[in-house]
């Protein structure tokens, strides 16, 4: 692999890498949970 690939493909894992940790980080948060339960809840009503 050359470095005009390989640029590329960290910046996306990288990118993705953040994305998910942001995600993630958002689960630990009580409130958030709670939040995401009622709208959940509120599509079946």
């Amino acid at each position: 692999m050359n470095t005009r690939t390989l640029l590329p493909r960290l910046l996306v894992a990288a990118a993705l890498g953040a994305a998910l940790l942001g995600v993630f980080s958002l689960y630990t948060q009580p409130e958030f949970l709670v939040a995401l339960s009622e709208q959940m809840w509120a599509c079946f009503q």
